[in-house]
């Protein structure tokens, strides 16, 4: 159902007109919920409201995006608070080291995110005078969720820990081409990209709420990326 979904969703968006993905996105969020369903072993009330708030989330979007940006805002506030609460008890902050954030690849990360958060900004405040303060809300938000995965792959104490950094990453992509594609500069090439983008990130995230379990001790020289 989700693989079927996921093409239905990328057909739609390449051949047809934007607001069909009215009708054929939601599905994403639903087999999502069956795969959860089905696949985990512990069920957090959490997911189902995220996905939830998702579908919500979606059909605002695809029906007026720049209409209803405050309560889109409102929803993907609420949308990361929850994926917090899941992801919450893979926190340890124990376990973090100093040494492990002042590395090349931390560091460059958090180059890159705050100039793509700066340059985004940029280019799309100017269409958002009336909706700055639901603008910096979905901003914060998002922020606090990346950090939290960044975090929860840097201290290294998951089994498919990765799966958070793609899932983060697909995030960011998401949530900057979204804003450029409505507020900048619309292109249906950004339809698909943030379709399909939105759709591994939220698969990632399952995956690892699925499968992760602690690393035993002696078993980290498994993990390489």
């Amino acid at each position: 159902m989700f693989y079927f979904s996921f093409v239905l969703v990328i057909v739609v968006a390449v051949f047809f007109e934007e607001q069909y993905l009215l009708y054929t996105k939601p599905l994403i969020p639903i087999s999502l919920i069956f795969i959860y369903i089905f696949n985990s072993k512990t069920k957090s009330v959490y997911y189902f409201v995220s996905m939830i708030l998702l579908l919500m989330n979606d059909t605002l979007v695809y029906h007026d995006f720049a209409r209803y940006f405050d309560v889109i805002a409102l929803i993907l506030v609420l949308f990361y608070l929850f994926n917090f609460l899941l992801l919450k008890n893979y926190i340890s902050f124990g376990d973090l080291k100093i040494r492990k954030l002042i590395t090349f690849p931390i560091i460059i990360s958090f180059i890159l995110i705050s100039y793509l958060t700066f340059s985004i900004s940029q280019l799309v405040l100017p269409a958002l005078v009336d909706s700055i303060i639901s603008f910096f809300m979905i901003l914060i938000a998002l922020l606090l969720f990346v950090g939290i995965c960044f975090f929860i792959y840097t201290i290294d104490k998951y089994y498919g820990n990765v799966r958070l950094f793609i899932s983060a990453s697909c995030c960011l992509f998401v949530s900057a081409f979204l804003l450029i594609n409505y507020f900048y500069y619309y292109t249906r090439v950004f339809t698909i990209l943030i379709n399909i983008a939105e759709i591994v990130g939220l698969y990632f995230l399952l995956k690892f709420l699925i499968d992760a379990k602690p690393i035993q001790p002696g078993d980290e020289s498994d993990n390489f990326f």
